[in-house]
C-alpha cells in the first residue's frame, strides 16, 4: 500500500472518529454544567495520563512485530497477558482508594481503577494492527472508545437522565470496555497462539524494556497535551475548565492529517534503510504542513461561530484559545511523524521523550506565570509557545540524525502536489478503496 492511498484511507478512519469524539464533546458539554463538564475531562485527562504510561508498554508491540519480525499472534497474546496483569493492579488500586477516601467524588476514585484495563489491552491489540498495516483494526483501536461511547452517552446520560460527572464517566469507560471487546474479535485468529504456548516473560520484559522509555515519552507527551488543562482547572477553576476544553478539542482536530500520515508510514519507516526514511519523513511532514496550516486559518476564522454552533453560546467565550491553539497545533502537528522515525526507525525513543519533556516543561512554567494573569487564555498561550518551542528542537534533531535538509520539510515540490492527481486519477478510473467497514456501533 503506497503513502497517499495508506494515508488517505487512514485519513477517513480518523474523520470517521473524529465525528464521534465531537459528539461525545457535544453531548457533555449540552448535558453537564459547565463546573461538572470542567471535573469530567480533568478526570479523563488524569486517567489517559496515566493509561499513557502502560499502554505504551503494550504498543511496543507495534516494534516487535515491524522491527524483530516477530509472529503478530506471538506479540499479541503476550501483550494481552501483560494487559491482564496491569488492569488488574490498576483494579485492585481503584477499589483500595474507594475503600480508603470518602471525598465528594469518591466513586470516581472506583470507576478510575476499572479503566486502565481496557486502555491498556486496546493499545497493545493496536499496535499489533499498526504492525501488520491493518489500518482499519487500528483505527478502531484508537476510534472505538468513541464510536461505543457516544451510544451510552446518549443512552445513559441523556435518555436515562444520568446527568452527573459520575454518570458520564461510567458511560465513557464502558465505552472502553465494548471496543476492547471488538478488537479481541477482530484479533481472533491469533489466540490460538495462547492454547499451545505459555506466556513468553522474556518477550513482555522487552514490551516493559523498550516500552519503559516510549512509556515515559507516551506519559509526557500525552501529559503535555493536557497540562494546560489540569493546570486552567487547579488556578482557574472547574468552569474555566470546562470552557477551555471545548477550544482544545475544536484545535486538536488539526491533527487529523498529520495522525493519518504517521499511521500509514510507521510501518515504512520501520522497515526501510535510514536514507529512505528520511526522504519519507519529510515528504511527510511537507503534505501535513500544507493541510494543517490551511485549516488552522480556515478554524481560526470561523471560531465563534463554530464554537456556539457545537457546543453552545456558553462557550462561544473560548474562541480566543481556539485562535491561539491553531497556531500552537499547526507547527507542532509534524511531531507524530518525526517521533515515528526517532524511535521506529532509529530505535532511540529518548530523543521523542526528550522532546516532551521539554514541552511539558515549557508548557507547565508559562502556564503557572500566564494563567493566573489571563485566566484560561493564558493556558492557550502557553501551550502554543511550548508548541513552537519543541517544534523547533524536533526539527533539529531530525536534521542532525538524518541526511535530510531543512527546505526538504517545508517547501513543496511540483510531485507534492501531483501526488493529489494521481491519487484522484486512480480513485476515478480504478476505484482502488476498498467499501467502508460497517460501523460498529456508535462511540465513546
Amino acid at each position: 500500500m503506497d503513502l497517499a492511498r495508506g494515508s488517505l484511507l487512514a485519513l477517513l478512519y480518523r474523520v470517521a472518529g473524529m465525528v464521534f469524539w465531537v459528539l461525545i464533546g457535544v453531548i457533555t458539554a449540552r448535558t453537564l454544567s459547565t463546573s461538572d463538564l470542567g471535573v469530567y475531562v480533568s478526570t479523563v485527562v488524569v486517567i489517559q495520563s496515566v493509561g499513557a504510561i502502560v499502554a505504551s508498554f503494550a504498543a511496543a508491540s507495534g516494534y516487535f512485530v515491524t522491527k524483530r519480525a516477530r509472529p503478530a499472534a506471538e506479540v499479541a497474546s503476550n501483550a494481552l497477558a501483560l494487559a491482564v496483569i496491569v488492569g488488574g493492579a490498576a483494579f485492585a488500586l481503584g477499589l483500595a482508594g474507594w475503600l480508603v477516601y470518602h471525598g465528594d467524588h469518591r466513586t470516581l476514585v472506583l470507576l478510575s481503577g476499572f479503566s486502565l484495563f481496557p486502555i491498556v489491552g486496546r493499545h497493545a491489540l493496536g499496535g499489533v494492527f499498526l504492525g501488520t498495516q491493518r489500518l482499519w483494526q487500528y483505527s478502531f483501536s484508537i476510534n472505538g472508545p468513541a464510536y461505543a461511547g457516544s451510544l451510552l452517552l446518549l443512552i445513559w446520560v441523556v435518555a436515562l437522565d444520568h446527568r452527573s460527572t459520575e454518570g458520564a464517566l461510567a458511560a465513557w469507560i464502558a465505552g472502553q470496555y465494548v471496543s476492547f471487546a471488538v478488537l479481541l474479535f477482530m484479533g481472533r485468529g491469533w489466540w490460538g497462539w495462547l492454547t499451545s504456548h505459555r506466556p513468553d516473560w522474556q518477550l513482555i520484559r522487552g514490551f516493559v524494556t523498550f516500552g519503559a522509555v516510549m512509556g515515559l515519552a507516551g506519559f509526557i507527551s500525552f501529559f503535555n497535551y493536557r497540562i494546560d488543562q489540569l493546570l486552567v482547572a487547579a488556578l482557574d477553576g472547574s468552569t474555566g475548565a470546562g470552557i477551555y476544553s471545548r477550544a482544545v478539542a475544536g484545535s486538536e482536530a488539526l491533527w487529523l492529517f498529520s495522525t493519518s500520515i504517521a499511521t500509514a508510514s510507521y510501518a515504512s519507516i520501520g522497515s526501510l534503510d535510514r536514507h529512505e526514511a528520511a526522504e519519507l519523513t519529510s515528504r511527510s511532514v511537507r503534505h501535513t504542513l500544507m493541510i494543517v496550516i490551511s485549516g488552522a486559518t480556515v478554524l481560526a476564522l470561523l471560531a465563534p461561530v463554530l464554537l456556539s454552533v457545537a457546543f453552545g453560546e456558553r462557550y462561544r467565550e473560548a474562541d480566543d484559545s481556539l485562535r491561539l491553539l491553531c497556531v500552537g497545533t499547526a507547527l507542532f502537528a509534524p511531531q507524530s511523524l518525526l517521533a515515528n522515525y526517532f524511535t521506529v526507525q532509529m530505535g532511540r525513543p529518548w530523543i521523542s521523550l526528550s522532546i516532551a519533556l521539554t514541552s511539558c516543561a515549557i508548557n507547565a512554567a508559562v502556564s503557572v506565570v500566564l494563567i493566573p494573569r489571563l485566566g484560561y487564555v493564558g493556558g492557550a498561550w502557553a501551550t502554543t509557545i511550548s508548541y513552537a518551542s519543541v517544534a523547533v528542537l524536533a526539527v533539529v534533531f531530525f536534521l542532525r540524525t538524518s541526511d535530510a535538509r531543512f527546505s526538504d520539510l517545508w517547501r513543496p515540490r511540483r510531485d507534492d502536489f501531483l501526488t493529489y492527481w494521481r491519487l484522484l486519477q486512480r480513485l476515478r478510473v480504478r476505484n482502488p478503496l476498498p467499501p467502508s467497514p460497517p460501523t460498529p456501533g456508535a462511540g465513546a
